[in-house]
This record gives structure tokens, C-alpha cells and sequence, in this order.
């Protein structure tokens, strides 16, 4: 079982956009959650785990929430926390494993590999189920581009950014109870999030000045939504670019490093092939100055190539041929 939620990711640097050029919408990027039932520290059913990545193998990363509070779990167990996310990071490695294993032996059932690319085939996975039978995961291994992008056909979990998400208590905001667990998430290189679900379940009931001064009574600055996208965000390494027209200011996400000629197939396909050049003002310049003509004025606007390496806040307007 699973839900799908989509979130809008706020960022005020829209609004601002939107204020300054008046156009008639304004639209922020967004994010989708699949909130999976299915891996539930070793409640799944033999053969689910193969299910999941039907289901979630085309994530672009997993956020996996470990309970940091009461004294039982959700099956009315002792609460281990560290125990928990081991049961949880265990069980995709052991579906990462099942995935290798059923392909080496299918490569086996054709006699061997014989041809070249079989044996590379053969060597990458063994590789990886070596590295999985020893209890690690597959995104600390180093692989090469063609390695990866082999890889990337089978769905495998645990190479996959994973993100360890603390569920705490009211009253254990830092989340002392999960420092196990956090020790542990850092062991396998895992990012980590404190946030009280039962807390921000209470301040969504109230209006948003109540709400300001809730979080400040709990000394939490900013909701659990906005640090949890803030954390998908670095864990994903993507940064935001903004477009901007008499129609729409609209935010767009996009890999760090992406080039002007990448950020503008983002925005569409004829963009991209017909390419010229890229006008680049940050927003930073736009948000001193208050319009594009006098950050022309003073010079802030740039006329870039394809090949620019887009950064976190430029505000693009792609020139390109029909």
C-alpha cells in the first residue's frame, strides 16, 4: 500500500519575482511523496521487497522514517530506534541482493557469460552482491559512467540518496532519544532530519501567527515541510532557476551543474534545440534593484552560452530559434 502527495516547495524568491513583474501566475516547483506501507522493518511479506521497486524504483531518493519516541514501536515492541533503521537499510540491501543475484544467475543459465559485454556485466554485479553480502550499501561504491548508467535499469534501492528522517518527541526536539540511530545513519553516510510529526500535526490547527509563536515556544524555527524539502534538496544535489513572463513567474528545479543549454530543455524541448544564447540576471540583482532595466543599467544582467553552469537563484531568459 502507498500514498502519493505532491507538495509545493515554497520559496519566497518566487513571490518576490512575482511582486516585482506583475505577471498573471505565479508558480513554485514541486515535489512528489510516496509514502510507501509496504517496508516496515521486516513486517513485509517474502516477495514484497521485489514489489516495492515495481512501486518506488523510479524515486529519484528515499526518506526513511525511524520512530525516536514512547517506549514500544509500532508493532508494540521495545523501541529501538538504531535497531530499526538497520532492519530497514537491511532490508533494501537484501532486495539489492535478490535483484544481483537473480541476474547473475540468469546469465549463468545461458552457459557463462561469453561475449564481452556479458563478463563486464558479470564482473559489475558480482561486485555488487560481494559489497552487499558484506553488509554494505551500493552508493558507497565508486562506479564508472557506463557502470551507473547499466545500473540504473535495475532499480536497485540502496544506490539510491537515502535520507534518515527522525520522528521525535515534543519534549526531545533534538532527538536525543535517536542519537543510536543518527550514529548509525552516519556509519552508512546517511543524511539525517529531526522532525515531530504529533508537533507539527498540533500547529497546522492553528492561524499562522499562532503558529509563529508556537514554534518559537519550541524553539523550532522554520516547519517541519520546509526543512524536510531543504534536506531532499542537498541530498539531491539540485538548485532552483527562475523564468519569468507577462504570463508567469515560475521556479524550476534542475541538477547542480546543469548547463543554460539543459536548464532551457527543462523549460521546453523547442528551447532547447533551437538554442542561441541565454540572458542571465541573478536574483539576487533583480531583488536590489527592482527591475530587469536597471539591472541592465548597472550591468548585472549577462548574455551567456550553452555551456554556462547555471547557478542556485539566476533568473533565465532564453533566447532560441523557431
Amino acid at each position: 500500500m502507498s500514498n502519493v502527495a505532491v507538495v509545493s516547495v515554497p520559496d519566497p524568491r518566487t513571490e518576490r519575482i512575482y511582486e516585482i513583474c506583475q505577471p498573471k501566475e505565479m508558480t513554485q516547483p514541486e515535489i512528489t511523496v510516496l509514502d510507501l506501507l509496504a517496508l516496515q522493518g521486516g513486517d513485509s511479506a517474502a516477495g514484497e521487497e521485489l514489489e516495492l521497486v515495481k512501486i518506488a524504483g523510479d524515486a529519484d531518493a528515499f526518506a526513511l522514517v525511524v520512530q525516536c519516541f514512547g517506549d514500544l514501536d509500532h508493532r508494540g515492541q521495545p523501541l529501538d530506534s538504531r535497531a530499526d533503521l538497520e532492519t530497514l537499510l537491511l532490508e533494501m540491501a537484501l532486495t539489492d541482493l535478490t535483484i544481483a543475484q537473480r541476474r547473475l544467475r540468469r546469465l549463468a543459465d545461458r552457459g557463462g557469460p561469453k561475449e564481452a559485454h556479458d563478463q563486464w556485466e558479470h564482473r559489475l554485479l558480482s561486485r555488487c552482491r560481494d559489497h552487499l553480502t558484506e553488509g554494505n550499501l551500493l552508493h558507497r561504491l565508486d562506479f564508472a559512467e557506463d557502470e551507473l548508467k547499466h545500473l540504473r535499469g535495475f532499480s536497485l534501492l540502496t544506490m539510491k540518496p537515502l535520507l534518515a528522517v527522525m520522528n521525535v518527541a515534543e519534549d526531545d526536539i533534538k532527538g536525543q532519544a535517536g542519537a543510536s540511530a543518527r550514529d548509525l545513519a552516519g556509519e552508512y553516510g546517511l543524511a539525517t532530519v529531526n522532525i515531530c510529526a504529533e508537533l507539527e500535526e498540533e500547529i497546522s490547527q492553528l492561524s499562522p501567527t499562532e503558529q509563529t509563536e508556537f514554534r518559537a515556544d519550541f524553539g523550532v524555527e522554520e516547519p517541519a515541510r520546509d526543512r524536510f524539502i531543504r534536506a531532499a534538496y542537498q541530498l539531491l544535489d539540485v538548485i532552483t532557476f527562475f523564468t519569468v513572463n507577462e504570463n508567469e513567474a515560475r521556479a524550476w528545479t534542475i541538477s547542480a551543474g546543469a548547463t543554460a543549454l539543459e536548464a532551457a530543455g527543462k523549460v521546453h524541448s523547442d528551447m532547447q534545440k533551437g538554442f542561441i544564447r541565454a540572458e542571465v540576471t541573478p536574483f539576487a540583482a533583480l531583488d536590489e534593484y527592482g527591475s530587469f532595466a536597471t539591472c541592465r543599467e548597472q550591468g548585472r544582467v549577462r548574455l551567456e552560452g550553452r555551456d554556462y553552469p547555471v547557478q542556485d537563484g539566476d533568473i533565465l531568459q532564453i533566447r532560441f530559434s523557431r
